[in-house]
């Protein structure tokens, strides 16, 4: 075929895809205004960082912001501690997720629920609430160190660069653990079996098949938790004893001195991984199904013979029991004066009038996020698996990138876009609310996706044949089928937003404040008592809704 005619059937095929793509024109409308709001809301904010990281002069771009980046060491020893931290992290979750792992899905006891309730409880609170509970116990006038002090004289402080590590293996660990334990879950238990009767032991059986069939889960959790806890700024603030990372650096950059481009800099480290990891993740790892080679269920996994379910059991009830201790921790510092020195009952730390006021602002602005977050996820969802869409792949893409771009990064990012024309929305529960709302709808997008998959097209097409056009059909069919699937990621969006802060810290005004953000202040100005009881306040409602999701999905069967 000439290239002449290849360029014409090209030519036809394009024209033919923008006809039926304009076939229904207020789907179309609808598409080119979503995508705008992506471009606007996700993709603006990222480009408006690079740009800034190079600055301007009277002859236009400079490289000076870069070169004082790699001209001072205190910047090198930012990217060497966040680098550290995270692989130090990311090793250390995946060895308990597989740890934990190995026992939830080889066993149905109690213990066993126990173990996975346990693991996936820090997802009720911010990451940087191990940070407060840690320096309860190990700070400078902690319970542990206190005692360490009065019985062998030993002084003892957890702040540093251990402590942040610390702080952040126990924030980030549900999100290794639930990939792990979904990996080992689902792979077929035959080759375990099999490597059993030829008389391999379990451990050999343990690192020859069961860790390389779960090598996908594994590698997924790992990037995810090394991205997060790169980016992660706010257990450096708190517990970092002064160490510099990249993303407390950033943020103090932009609070402390102004200094956006210096700043942009620091986010263009903390963005080129996080970029790398989701393209590699989103292509190269998404469809790898090596773990489910029968599809069996992991509940006919072998068990774990005496000496792996004894070793394993001991790791896991150790970390667990330190997780459980980190909650008590925060629990009981909200209900005594100052905990460890005067630990007579009160409850004076949940008075504090501006606490509650930030509260009342999280669940209001949560609330109209979830609903945007949903309401869009479901929308794309529907015209992603049943419209042609030119471009389709490139806005799933960027979407979903809304997810990996790093909080500190956005939030440099809006600064710098809505703080000036044509838009002045810095400062406003609007630009709060939009920006948990980009961030998430990646969620419901895939949600409603999955749930689209299993609802048949004949389901339209009779509904066209009697006489409904294609917007009443999708109000009176697709709608409601997709409720399940709005209605999870409505929960799902709720819950983390609660708890977000990276980004929306650099759109906080005077007058307006978050509950996770006012937290954080308290901690860091020692006020532990207060900051306790109000993270207690904040766990509790997404706990809640964590119990509302995991309702949610047994009913509809729609994961999240």
């Amino acid at each position: 075929m000439s290239t002449e005619t290849t360029k014409q059937s090209r030519t036809a095929r394009l024209v033919s895809d923008l006809r039926q793509f304009w076939s229904e024109p207020w789907f179309a409308i609808l598409t080119m205004v979503l995508a705008g709001a992506i471009l606007l809301f996700i993709v603006v904010p990222v480009f408006a960082v690079l740009l800034k990281s190079f600055g301007m002069n009277e002859n236009g771009f400079t490289l000076d912001y870069y070169q004082e980046f790699f001209s001072r060491t205190y910047y090198f020893d930012a990217i060497i501690n966040s680098l550290s931290a995270s692989i130090l992290s990311t090793i250390i979750v995946v060895f308990l997720s597989v740890s934990i792992s190995l026992y939830v899905t080889r066993s149905s006891s109690f213990v066993s629920k126990f173990y996975r309730g346990a693991a996936l409880l820090p997802l009720v609170a911010p990451p940087f609430i191990f940070s407060l509970s840690l320096i309860i116990l190990f700070g400078r006038n902690g319970v542990i160190t206190n005692i360490m002090n009065h019985a062998i004289g030993v002084e003892f402080s957890i702040y540093g660069f251990w402590g942040v590590v610390i702080s952040q293996v126990l924030g980030y660990f549900p999100i290794g653990y639930m990939l792990v334990e979904s990996t080992m879950r689902n792979m077929s238990p035959s080759l375990e079996h099999a490597s059993s009767d030829l008389g391999a032991s379990q451990w050999k059986t343990l690192r020859k098949i069961t860790l390389p069939l779960s090598q996908s889960g594994i590698t997924k959790a790992g990037l995810l938790v090394f991205v997060m806890a790169l980016a992660d700024f706010s257990n450096p603030l708190i517990i970092g004893g002064g160490k510099p990372f990249l993303a407390s650096e950033a943020y103090l950059l932009v609070v402390g001195q102004q200094n956006l481009e210096q700043a942009a800099v620091l986010g263009v480290f903390l963005i080129i991984p996080s970029l790398i990891i989701f393209i590699f993740q989103t292509y190269f790892l998404k469809d790898s199904g090596l773990e489910t080679i029968s599809g069996e269920s992991g509940a006919s996994n072998a068990p774990l013979s005496r000496k792996v379910k004894s070793t394993v059991m001991t790791i896991n009830t150790i970390f667990v029991a330190f997780i459980i201790l980190m909650f008590v921790m925060v629990i009981l510092g909200a209900f005594v004066k100052i905990i460890g020195i005067n630990n007579t009952f009160t409850l004076e730390h949940f008075k504090n009038r501006n606490g509650w006021d930030s509260l009342y602002t999280s669940v209001f602005v949560s609330f109209i996020a979830a609903i945007l977050a949903a309401t869009i996820g479901m929308l794309q969802g529907y015209l992603f698996a049943r419209k042609p869409i030119p471009g389709k792949k490139v806005l799933e893409f960027l979407t979903l990138f809304g997810l990996a771009v790093p909080g500190t990064v956005m939030g440099i990012g809006y600064v710098l876009i809505f703080n000036g024309p044509p838009f002045f929305l810095t400062g406003t529960v609007l630009l709060i609310v939009l920006n948990m709302t980009f961030r998430k709808i990646g969620v419901g997008l895939e949600a409603s996706i999955s749930k689209m998959h299993q609802i048949d097209s004949s389901m339209e097409e009779a509904s066209s044949d009697l006489g409904s056009g294609p917007y009443r059909t999708f109000g009176k069919i697709i709608v409601p089928l997709l409720s399940p699937a709005f209605i999870a990621g409505f929960v799902y969006t709720f819950m983390t937003a609660m708890v977000s802060i990276s980004s929306v810290i650099f759109l906080i005004a005077p007058g307006t404040n978050l509950a996770a953000v006012y937290i954080l202040n308290l901690a860091e100005q020692a006020r532990v008592g207060m900051a306790s009881a109000m993270s207690f306040i904040l766990i509790v409602i997404v706990l809640s809704c964590m119990g509302l999701l995991k309702y949610i999905e047994k009913k509809t069967g729609v994961s999240i």
